[in-house]
């Protein structure tokens, strides 16, 4: 658990969405090093294994900055009165559908009648948006199976293991993977609504310094210490998050993830659906929903 106070000083605490620090940790406890020195402050840096502790965490108060996922912090936000100040430049996150390079499907119309697909877990904006494609794909919610891996990793690991027919991997996943194992994998579908964006996010607490943190989050490409951090962590540079991109993302997860879509396909479809077909958005901690 974070500490609250060093040599009476009260400490910042940060974290990172899981599967950002699980593939760059050395450069996001050297962010935290350099913005630490630009805020004056003391800040401490933790990093979680998996999606669920790291939100648990940061929904129970414990944290002051969090680089959250997209489907996250529209839940800090909502809960918790956090606010998005910076955003990766010139990124979305967007999802393909892969399959194995080595099974004869070469299309969503080769699926099977039910389809396993592997999913790092249920509430992630990347499972919502795999939903999408689907959808528009008019393929009945009641053929899929998943298989949640608990990371992008091991929706990689699901795929080419022949544990599901295909998978919802995040884009940043696949382009950082390694030439052979991208050689193993075919997409057969890909989003690309640009709409969705992981951001540094602030609490209560870090309010009063908003404007100095985000200027020093999207200025790092213009100073050479900053510059080579930005490397680390695999990042072009930063941009500010407009009020307008806070009020889609936060509007879409209202009406996408409310659960009222279920009701609608249940009446609708001819086959039994499972509840693993949908994503229930904003759930509490403490209710046994994961």
């Amino acid at each position: 658990m974070p500490s609250s106070d060093t040599a009476g000083e009260s400490t910042l605490n940060f974290t990172v969405d899981p599967n950002y620090s699980g593939k760059n940790l050395p450069g996001w406890f050297l962010m935290n090093t350099y913005l630490q020195r630009h805020l004056g402050q003391v800040m401490h840096f933790q990093h979680y294994d998996g999606f669920d502790a790291c939100r648990a965490a940061v929904l129970a108060n414990q944290y002051d900055l969090v680089y959250a996922n997209p489907f996250d912090w529209v839940q800090y936000v909502q809960k918790l009165d956090f606010v998005p100040i910076a955003k990766p430049r010139d990124h979305f996150d967007e999802v393909y559908l892969c399959s194995s390079a080595a099974v004869p499907i070469q299309e969503v119309a080769d699926l099977p009648t039910r389809i396993r697909i592997a999913s790092a877990h249920p509430a992630t904006l990347i499972h919502m948006v795999g939903l999408f494609l689907l959808d528009k794909a008019d393929i009945d919610r009641a053929r899929l199976e998943f298989v949640f891996t608990g990371s992008y990793q091991g929706v990689l690991k699901a795929i080419l293991q022949g544990q599901a027919d295909v998978g919802f991997l995040f884009d940043e996943v696949y382009a950082g993977a390694s030439g052979l194992t991208r050689d193993r994998l075919r997409i057969i579908d890909r989003s690309d609504d640009a709409f969705a964006f992981h951001a540094f996010c602030i609490g209560p607490r870090l309010l009063p310094q908003q404007e100095l943190l985000t200027q020093v989050l999207c200025r790092m490409d213009q100073e050479a210490r900053g510059q080579v951090l930005l490397q680390d962590i695999g990042f072009s540079g930063f941009a500010p998050v407009t009020d307008d991109e806070i009020a889609c993302l936060t509007m879409l997860a209202d009406e996408y993830i409310s659960g009222h879509e279920a009701i609608d396909l249940r009446a609708t479809s001819s086959l039994a659906i499972d509840d693993s077909a949908f994503v229930v958005a904003r759930e509490d901690p403490d209710s046994g929903t994961k």
